[in-house]
């Protein structure tokens, strides 16, 4: 376990280095094949997988495994729903990429040897991630002795056990996918075609003038788009017309926020507390941790670091003197002065730290004892650091922490260093071990304050949660239609808030909290159905769903104005382009070809085939081609681009020397680039994947 425990501090960074497949997840016995029909068996199926199924049992063994995993790296004993969300997500990616890539794998005969796993643990070339975890933390070096070791004992701990075949199954799908992926990579190449081209293009500079004809030049009805036309594209392009299955709702919240009256009895509550909280025989920090909704902070302050209603209190007040109530950050609160001193802002120690071993308890006071009577009879002691500190940070400097100011070292330690004197040598228990402080140096001491502050938040009371909830329910029952609640809107003057385009899987509706039921609620419900009365956070929540979107191709109807504008805009550069080519044809000049247009001649310099932009019109990768594939001196073809209609007259252009072998590594990168990061979409793109998420989260 302790080498568990060592190797879980560098184990945060293993998901997010990985191309992301996780462990297969324990097979747990299917609870339907006993008796279960098809259609029982359909119900408990969370996603089908290229005609494979996944069921919720096996899914959700996954998603926990995961989360153990998580708690391990962490030492966290428990997950926020966002964590479990996200690591649900997270399940789920690694789910789809596994079985695709998985089919991929087999179909080639792609697999890691135990020979292979071997050599990435513990022979020459250790895996990036196994090499992290068991590095040496004085030196930084790979420790092959740890390795194994820790694979000798690990199982008869089995939380070890689980720990290492989780990384195991990582560094195994990551080196799968390696080898899928440099088949591919191997089987491109760069063509001397492809390096010459490209080095022409790169070794040309140009400077050019340009007339763009706008496309907004011409008025809509100058050209006509007919129906036919509309449906020719709409069947040639369906793809582009793709949508997910979504929801729009419309919904209304009802805020449960404190009250006046609750404002008041949060005061006097505070009221009847001041009384103890004053007295001086009780421990006002205790007080505090018990009685306060914010935590207890014994550091000294100077008056100029209080606001400035405290400061003038401080400077003036007695100890054990209270102030208050007084309302902030919306809180009421009671501050005691609990000690004044003359403290440093800053103080210059060493240490010597001693861990606890847990056979021995003792054994570190004992050493720090002995090593105190070694300092005060003239040892040295940064030589002494070296030997014996563990804290290896600062042991190489002979235990010099250099100057630190107070609240920068947990408590004990700071209390010890800032309250004891110059040329002190203190024993001090923290959570890290036992310390040897050694009090170099202090700054100049001012006038500190140290205060005890008494908070309570004012929430709403029971009874203002009921009075909210009764206004929710009877908008409810008296508004039970669509109609009916856009009407009561309207007359009450309520502001209405929408949630459009949800997803089944969508775990956000504006700013409510949580809203997860709220969306499996629209996804169940019929146009013009109102929900139930919903409770997220501090809020009542009643909607309607409007608009039911489903999976599939978007009907032309929806689609229509969308495709008549993209074919007026290539009509209106059809036009453009035959009056451009015309006006060129005709002998004028670029100048008088734009007084024409009413338009100006703009500039451009030093512009190569690599230019993502140019300067007076935007992105115009056709623009840039134009230019630099054009002749010298010569009115250019019109052209049609993003935004318009070109015409070029380059003006000087410029040769550069271009190192082509350079110019084919380049390419070779750009190559091996888009493997990395577009194969793996792309195959998941080709899959046939169900998703049934939203039947059981």
């Amino acid at each position: 376990m302790a080498t568990l425990e060592r190797i879980r501090s560098k184990g945060g960074v293993l998901v997010a280095v990985m191309i992301g497949f996780a462990l297969f997840a324990f097979i747990m016995t299917d609870l339907l094949s006993s008796g279960s029909s098809i259609f029982q068996r359909s119900q408990m199926e969370v996603a089908e997988i290229n005609g494979e199924s996944v069921s919720i049992q096996d899914f959700q063994a996954r998603v926990s495994e995961m989360e153990e995993y998580t708690r391990l790296n962490s030492g966290e004993s428990s997950l926020d729903a966002e964590m479990v969300n996200r690591l649900r997500d997270q399940a789920w990616n690694q789910l789809i990429n596994e079985v695709i890539m998985g089919e991929k794998y087999q179909e080639l005969g792609i697999e890691v040897t135990s020979a292979e796993l071997l050599e990435m643990v513990t022979g020459t070339n250790v895996h990036p991630t196994i090499r992290q975890l068991f590095s040496n933390p004085q030196t930084g070096a790979f420790d092959k002795e740890q390795v194994i070791n820790f694979l000798r004992s690990k199982q008869y701990d089995p939380t070890a056990n689980f720990y290492w075949t989780f990384v195991e199954q990582q560094i195994i799908n990551e080196r799968l996918f390696s080898k899928y992926s440099s088949l591919l990579e191997n089987g491109m190449m760069v063509t001397n075609q492809w390096v010459e081209s490209e080095a022409n293009a790169r070794n040309t500079k140009v400077d050019f003038n340009f007339v763009v004809a706008r496309m907004t030049s011409i008025a809509d009805d100058e050209v006509s788009v007919t129906d036919g036309e509309i449906e020719t594209y709409y069947n040639n392009n369906e793809e582009e017309f793709k949508q997910d299955a979504s929801r729009d709702i419309e919904y209304l919240t009802f805020d449960v926020e404190p009250t006046e009256e609750d404002r008041e009895q949060t005061r006097q509550r505070l009221l009847e507390m001041r009384e103890d909280f004053s007295n001086p025989e009780i421990d006002a920090a205790q007080f505090v941790r018990i009685n306060s909704d914010i935590p207890f902070n014994g550091r000294y302050l100077k008056a100029e670091a209080l606001d400035e209603e405290i400061r003038g209190f401080v400077t003036s007040a007695s100890e054990n003197e209270v102030y208050g109530p007084y309302f902030e950050d919306d809180t009421y609160k009671l501050t005691r002065l609990t000690d004044v001193a003359q403290l440093p802002d800053s103080v210059r120690a060493r240490h010597i730290l001693l861990r606890q071993n847990p056979q021995n308890p003792n054994e570190a006071n004992e050493i720090a004892d002995s090593l105190i009577n070694l300092l005060n009879n003239g040892a040295n002691f940064a030589e002494l650091a070296r030997q014996y500190s563990e804290d290896q940070g600062s042991a190489v400097n002979g235990g010099d922490l250099g100057w630190f100011r107070q609240g920068m070292m947990v408590k004990p330690f700071d209390d010890a260093s800032f309250f004891g004197n110059k040329g002190d040598i203190v024993k001090v228990e923290t959570q890290f071990g036992t310390h040897i402080i050694h009090i170099q140096d202090k700054g100049v001491p001012t006038t500190k304050y140290q205060l005890a502050t008494l908070g309570r938040e004012v929430t709403y009371s029971s009874q203002t949660y009921q009075n909210v909830y009764s206004e929710a329910t009877k908008f409810a029952a008296l508004n039970n239609t669509a109609e009916k609640f856009n009407t009561a809107i309207e007359e009450q003057n309520l502001t209405k808030r929408y949630g459009r385009n949800l997803n089944k899987n969508d775990r956000q509706v504006g700013a409510l909290e949580s809203p997860r039921q709220l969306v499996k609620w629209a996804f169940e419900a019929e146009p013009g159905d109102l929900s139930p009365i919903y409770e997220f956070g501090d809020q009542f929540v009643i909607a309607v769903l409007t608009d039911i979107t489903e999976e599939g191709t978007m009907p032309l109807a929806d689609v229509r104005s969308r495709i008549e504008r993209q074919l007026l805009n290539d009509k209106k550069k059809e036009v453009l382009t035959e009056r451009l080519q015309q006006e060129k044809e005709s002998g004028k000049s670029l100048q008088e070809i734009a007084e024409s247009m009413e338009e100006e001649v703009q500039s451009a310099t030093g512009i190569d085939f690599s230019a993502f932009q140019v300067a007076g019109a935007g992105v115009e990768p056709a623009l840039v081609a134009l230019a630099v594939f054009s002749p010298e001196n010569e009115l250019s073809d019109a052209v049609a681009g993003n935004n318009g209609v070109y015409l070029v007259e380059v003006t000087n252009k410029e040769k550069a020397e271009v190192d082509t072998e350079q110019v084919k590594q380049q390419l070779a990168r750009t190559l091996e680039s888009k493997v990395s990061y577009q194969l793996l979409q792309t195959i998941r793109e080709d899959a046939e994947i169900v998703d049934n998420r939203a039947n059981f989260y």
